[in-house]
């Protein structure tokens, strides 16, 4: 019994060592192996204490996220990444929010302020001094920074109050641009007065500011833009009245008004009032704005968008078809004539949505297949009309012209 419990006690023995030897034989890790990612420093210019969580180096393609809280009343701050301007988010418990990649060098990380109300008094000194107003003439002052280049600019409306309507208070004067190198006049009031609050339309990166000049029973839109501190009028200005599209951020439409309804031969001119909405749109390709304007279709064509559209049951018989077109945003215009023996002609037009499956009025609202009252234009502006191709039947493609 001895001898055998030797040799189980020497077998244990033998394979206890046979571990301890693998075990010796593992190689060690060598913490050399692991590579660590580069760090670069980053230079605060001497205020590193104003960024809360700042560190001297970060690795390379590390988020860095600091927090800025030294914030004075009516004062703008721009942070700067060597010469890039950082895009921030802000918090009411923190402050500026700055984060950015760290990149495979060295940066410097600066901070620039900006006295806001400094700058209005500049704006407003300058203003003062160059038209001669008083500051009880000045109706609307509209500062901000425009184009975002880090420098205030102002719109200005000076007159005198023409009247209330409708809760919009015209002013008959001048409309004024101010910049820290001046004013430049835009424009004065030519119908009641021009509306003393500005509305705002964002199209891709700019902002459009706009000023409604009234008249009795139409108005027209004044649309300017500031890039490097310099105003320019958009292209589509002053023809009607604007307003941004309730459904699309990226279009909006401009009401006309015109005198289309009929042509009066004894008296030699055109009569009845009539106003209609012109459609356009941004394109962030080409960064323009451009206007559904009409390519010319056949009556084919329509029945071919439109199964249930015959053109000839809904002109009569008396009447003259003058032109149908269709738009780029799916409208179909029908336009015709009815000619009196005397020379007199009356003219009318029907609009089909095809986006909405329905006859709409001149606002855009939708209707029953009614006529309209006067003549629905290609397009508004034909220096901005963007023509679409229309497929038709027999693989037929209509294509537009300045002509529709």
């Amino acid at each position: 019994m001895k001898k055998m419990f030797c040799k189980i006690f020497i077998l244990m023995m033998l394979l206890m060592l046979c571990g301890c030897g693998d075990v010796s034989e593992a190689p060690d890790p060598d913490p050399g192996d692991e590579e660590e990612a580069e760090k670069y420093e980053v230079d605060y210019l001497g205020c590193k204490d104003d960024f809360k969580k700042a560190k001297d180096s970060y690795e390379e393609g590390k988020k860095v996220t600091l927090y800025y809280d030294i914030i004075a009343t009516d004062t703008d701050y721009t942070f700067y990444l060597d010469d890039e301007v950082l895009d921030v988010d802000y918090s009411d418990s923190k402050g500026y929010i700055i984060t950015f990649i760290m990149p495979d060098h060295d940066v410097t990380l600066r901070v620039e302020s900006r006295n806001t109300m400094e700058l209005a008094d500049i704006l407003w000194d300058t203003l003062i001094d160059e038209t001669g107003a008083t500051e009880d003439e000045v109706a609307a002052f509209v500062r901000d920074d425009f184009d975002d280049d880090g420098i205030e600019e102002a719109f200005a409306l000076i007159g005198t109050v023409s009247e209330d309507w409708d809760d919009i208070t015209r002013i008959c004067g001048n409309l004024w641009y101010v910049s820290p190198e001046g004013c430049v006049a835009l424009r004065s009031s030519v119908g009641l007065g021009i509306g003393d609050e500005a509305r705002f339309m964002t199209l891709g990166d700019t902002v459009y500011i706009l000023f409604t000049d009234y008249f009795v029973s139409e108005s027209y839109t004044y649309v300017y833009s500031v890039e490097n501190g310099k105003v320019s009028e958009a292209g589509f200005s002053g023809v009607g009245y604007v307003a941004p599209d309730d459904k699309y951020s990226d279009r909006f439409t401009i009401t006309d008004s015109s005198y289309d309804m009929n042509y009066d031969a004894e008296l030699g001119f055109m009569i009845g009032h009539t106003w209609k909405k012109y459609y356009f749109f941004y394109d962030s390709e080409t960064d323009n704005v451009y206007e559904f304007a009409g390519t010319t279709i056949d009556e084919a064509t329509v029945n071919y968008w439109v199964k249930d559209i015959i053109v000839n049951e809904l002109v009569p018989q008396d009447c003259t078809i003058d032109n149908i077109f269709m738009r780029g945003n799916g409208l179909i215009v029908i336009n015709y004539e009815n000619a009196s023996d005397d020379g007199s002609i009356s003219y009318y037009h029907y609009i089909y949505s095809t986006e909405k499956g329905s006859f709409i009025d001149d606002m855009g609202t939708e209707i029953e297949a009614t006529p309209l009252d006067g003549t629905y234009q290609y397009c508004l502006c034909p220096d901005i009309a963007s023509y679409p191709e229309v497929p038709g039947p027999n693989d037929i493609v209509w294509y537009g012209t300045a002509n529709g």
